[in-house]
């Protein structure tokens, strides 16, 4: 049921006339009648005395009077005061990022910042990340892996899976790849700061991955990969544009890691900002997003 029908209801009640109804909403007469017209129908019984002189209530329409315009009285004054809060959406947020978390979400961030120029994002790359809540000052940490301290609330986000991905030019000039074995034969580099794959169970047997290169930070991780230093372990949000634009590709596509969980962490559920709501909500919405962007890209690709 419309709202804005019980609103034309209302004010044809009061007005007593579907002309002065119009004139109020400054809207056509004939589309007045024929929504109130809809409205009974969809209540089953009529709500006006039709006369060429008058115009009242039935009973039935003046029972549906007295119990619906509180109602949406109650509604109109929730949401101006839902519209009023977000104009006055301000404050200052600061938030922290695992490196390589950025490329996933500068876009989403810069939305945020578009919507709400009077809050002020203060951003900081933090390699520890919950740990780094209070060191900071932080309202929000994008974490991944097992949380360990119960003293901070953490939202979990999403779960994904890391791949294995190269660049073109360096498959090219190295031998095929068709199995895990021929992985022996790469280079192999990988980042302390993600989640380093020792080893690859393929069908109750274990493969070993001897690296070739590994760095501490994430971001370098990704950009060496990209440069075509060797292969890596991905995420596939992370990769999405350079796979359609055919800079990286995904290679044995049925090795993956384990699960790995992302949470947004934040010190307490109590004194939370209407800005700092509004930027949870935000991210979360986010990572459903790509949650489910990741999901179907790899079942398509196993199928």
């Amino acid at each position: 049921m419309n709202i804005n029908d019980l609103e034309l209801f209302i004010a044809v009640a009061k007005l007593g006339s579907f002309s002065k109804a119009a004139d109020s909403f400054d809207t056509r007469r004939a589309l007045v009648s024929r929504r109130i017209g809809e409205l009974e129908k969809q209540l089953g019984a009529p709500l006006f005395i039709r006369t060429t002189r008058a115009m009242s209530l039935t009973p039935s329409g003046e029972q549906f009077l007295e119990q619906v315009e509180p109602l949406v009285g109650q509604f109109l004054n929730a949401a101006r005061m839902v519209e009023n809060q977000q104009s006055q959406l301000q404050g200052k947020l600061r938030i922290g990022l695992l490196p390589f978390m950025e490329r996933l979400l500068d876009r989403q961030i810069a939305e945020f910042m578009r919507k709400h120029p009077q809050i002020k994002l203060e951003i900081f790359m933090v390699s520890g990340g919950y740990r780094e809540l209070t060191r900071l000052g932080l309202d929000f940490v994008i974490d991944v892996g097992k949380l360990e301290d119960s003293s901070f609330v953490a939202k979990k986000l999403t779960s994904f899976k890391l791949k294995l991905f190269a660049t073109p030019e360096y498959l090219a000039q190295h031998d095929e790849i068709t199995c895990v074995e021929d992985l022996a034969q790469h280079s192999m580099i990988a980042s302390t700061g993600g989640t380093i794959q020792n080893h690859i169970m393929i069908d109750d047997q274990t493969f070993s991955i001897d690296y070739s290169l590994i760095t501490n930070d994430f971001s370098s991780l990704f950009s060496f990969c990209l440069a075509g230093a060797g292969i890596a372990f991905l995420p596939y949000s992370l990769v999405t544009e350079h796979l359609e634009n055919q800079q990286l590709v995904s290679i044995l596509p049925e090795i993956e890691s384990d699960y790995i969980d992302s949470y947004l962490v934040y010190p307490s559920r109590q004194h939370m900002s209407l800005a700092a709501k509004m930027f949870a909500s935000n991210i979360i919405d986010v990572a459903q997003e790509l949650d489910k962007s990741e999901s179907a890209y790899y079942s398509n690709k196993l199928k």
